[in-house]
């Protein structure tokens, strides 16, 4: 454990500042990663669902043998990873802890480098079972500090993504995980109202907990990162806007990068 807090913290050191694409359901597979990875410190993979009963049943899904799943996640991992200095991230989501840290644990394996534990989804069938955002309602609590605490424990680091909006008030969630030995949290922080990053939000974080925080979201410019940047985020996501332009994150580097000369 000593030495999981000694890598996790090196690698916020080398994450700190990085711009990232951030997952989208159905969308960022291997592939998809690797024609939009310029310009990204880290690319998410998924989300992938953890539910072995369901393989073949719902897009998305893991394959449930060990063989089969480090065989898949190997492959996804190989095709995403356009450098030696991209790390690989899977946005992983389940409806039952065990399933998710065997999923995590052949992620691992198969030459992963981060994995995502997403309590951020809409995906019904889990919502039900209070899982994903549900998670974080105050009924469902002590199960998610379970979960986190288990993940906080094994050979890979771990980031939490949670959603603005589903709670009014973070704190107490945060507060309760603030000990765990996770690499980082990640907000999604669209502002439907107004169509732009929450950057109050990341901004109220910062005051009040140390976590590393990647911040996403409507992210839209070289303004936007910076913006997000000078309230505290440690790393910037963008997803939406890859869909149709390959190039848009390396376009925000870029940006980031006149902005500083």
């Amino acid at each position: 454990m000593v030495g999981l807090k000694h890598e996790i913290e090196d690698l916020r050191m080398k994450l700190r500042g990085g711009l990232f694409l951030s997952s989208m359901m159905n969308v960022t597979n291997g592939k998809f990663c690797a024609e939009r990875s310029r310009g990204c410190s880290m690319v998410q993979l998924g989300a992938y669902l953890a539910e072995p009963p369901a393989y073949g049943k719902e897009p998305w899904i893991l394959p449930p043998t060990r063989e089969d799943c480090v065989e898949f996640l190997a492959k996804e991992c190989r095709q995403a990873r356009t450098h030696p200095d991209l790390y690989v991230c899977l946005n992983l989501a389940t409806p039952r802890l065990g399933w998710g840290l065997e999923a995590a644990e052949f992620f691992s394996e198969a030459g992963g480098d981060i994995v995502e534990l997403n309590i951020h989804g809409g995906f019904e069938r889990y919502l039900k079972q209070g899982k994903l955002r549900a998670m974080v309602l105050p009924e469902n609590r002590s199960e998610l500090y379970r979960w986190l605490d288990k993940f906080s424990q094994i050979e890979v680091p771990v980031i939490v993504k949670f959603r603005l909006g589903v709670i009014p008030d973070y704190t107490p969630v945060l507060d309760l995980i603030r000990n765990l030995n996770l690499l980082g949290v990640h907000f999604n922080i669209r502002n439907d109202e107004i169509m732009k990053p929450d950057c109050k939000f990341i901004e109220n974080i910062k005051k009040k907990h140390q976590f590393f925080v990647l911040a996403s979201g409507y992210v839209r410019s070289g303004k936007d990162a910076k913006k997000l940047f000078e309230e505290g985020a440690d790393m910037v996501g963008i997803a939406d806007p890859t869909r149709n332009a390959p190039e848009y994150i390396a376009k925000i580097a870029e940006q980031l990068a006149q902005s500083q000369c």
